[in-house]
C-alpha cells in the first residue's frame, strides 16, 4: 500500500520489533513488487554481524542500517558486512538479488529480469548500489561524527530523535529545543562535510525522524533529505482523524 500511495522507501524495523528475518524478507518481496527499496535497521549487539545482515541481504534488502553507532571502526564493520569484495567481505553466491547467479542490468533486487550480464558487472552494480547507513543516538556517536563522516563508503547518517532525547535525560521529547538543536548542528557539520569534499565523495544524506507533516517540513528546511514515518502513527493518526469527523457529524445530528 504504501508504494501504491507514492512513499519513496520502506525502513524496516529489526531493533525495535519482533520480526524475524522471514517477516521481513516477505515485507521485502511486497516492497519490491511496488518498486520501494528496503532499507533494515538491524537488532544491536550481533556477535557475528556479516552473518546476521547477511539475512537482509539475501532476501534483497537494498540498504542496512547500524544502530546505536559511536565510531568510525563501527561504519566499517557495516561496509565489511554489505559490499563484496574489494570493499567488504560479503559472501557470494546465487540469490535472490543476482537472479540466483545469472545476474541482471537492471542492478540488484530484480530476480525477473532476462537481461543477463556476467556477474562480476553485477557485483559491481551491488557495490555501488547498496547503502551503508548508521543511526546516532547518543552524545557518544555525536562526539565521533567526524570519524564516522571520514569513512569512505558511508552513504547516510540518521540521527534518532527517541534515543537521542533518552540519553539527553528528556525521555520521549523528540521536539524539545535541546533535542532539535542538537540534532541540526550535526546535520549542518554533516553538510559542510559534503561541501568541503565536493566531488571527492559520495554525498553523505542526512536523515532524522518525522512523525507529520510539520516535523518534514521542518527538517526540509534545514536540508535533511532522509526523512522517516512511523507506520503506528499513520494508523493513530488516519483513524483517529476518521473518528473525530464521525463524532463530529453525531454531535451536529443531536443539534
Amino acid at each position: 500500500m504504501l508504494g501504491l500511495l507514492g512513499f519513496d522507501f520502506l525502513w524496516a524495523d529489526a531493533e525495535h520489533s519482533s520480526a524475524s528475518p522471514d517477516h521481513i524478507a516477505r515485507m521485502i518481496l511486497a516492497a519490491e513488487r511496488r518498486g520501494l527499496p528496503t532499507i533494515v535497521r538491524i537488532g544491536y549487539g550481533y556477535q557475528n554481524i556479516i552473518g546476521h545482515i547477511q539475512k537482509y541481504l539475501v532476501a534483497g534488502a537494498q540498504g542496512i542500517l547500524l544502530p546505536q553507532c559511536e565510531s568510525g571502526e563501527d561504519v566499517e564493520r557495516i561496509i565489511q558486512a554489505v559490499k563484496f569484495p574489494p570493499l567488504g567481505q560479503r559472501g557470494l553466491a546465487g540469490e535472490r538479488w543476482n537472479a540466483w547467479g545469472l545476474a541482471t542490468t537492471s542492478g540488484i533486487c530484480n530476480p525477473t529480469s532476462s537481461n543477463n550480464v556476467p556477474l562480476s558487472e553485477c557485483i559491481e552494480v551491488a557495490n555501488k548500489n547498496s547503502i551503508v547507513g548508521v543511526l546516532i543516538e547518543n552524545q557518544k556517536g555525536l562526539d565521533a561524527l567526524d570519524e564516522i563522516m571520514a569513512v569512505p563508503e558511508l552513504d547516510m547518517i540518521f540521527f534518532a530523535p527517541t534515543d537521542l532525547s533518552a540519553n539527553m535525560g528528556l525521555h520521549g521529547q523528540i521536539r524539545h529545543p535541546d533535542v532539535l538543536s542538537k540534532i541540526e548542528e550535526a546535520g549542518q557539520k554533516v553538510k559542510r562535510f559534503n561541501e568541503e569534499q565536493g566531488d571527492n565523495r559520495g554525498t553523505i544524506a542526512v536523515g532524522t525522524l518525522a512523525l507529520n507533516a510539520n516535523d518534514y517540513a521542518y527538517w526540509r528546511e534545514r536540508d535533511f533529505t532522509v526523512l522517516c514515518g512511523v507506520a503506528q502513527c499513520m494508523f493513530v493518526d488516519g483513524a483517529k482523524g476518521l473518528l473525530d469527523k464521525i463524532q463530529d457529524y453525531e454531535q451536529s445530528r443531536k443539534e
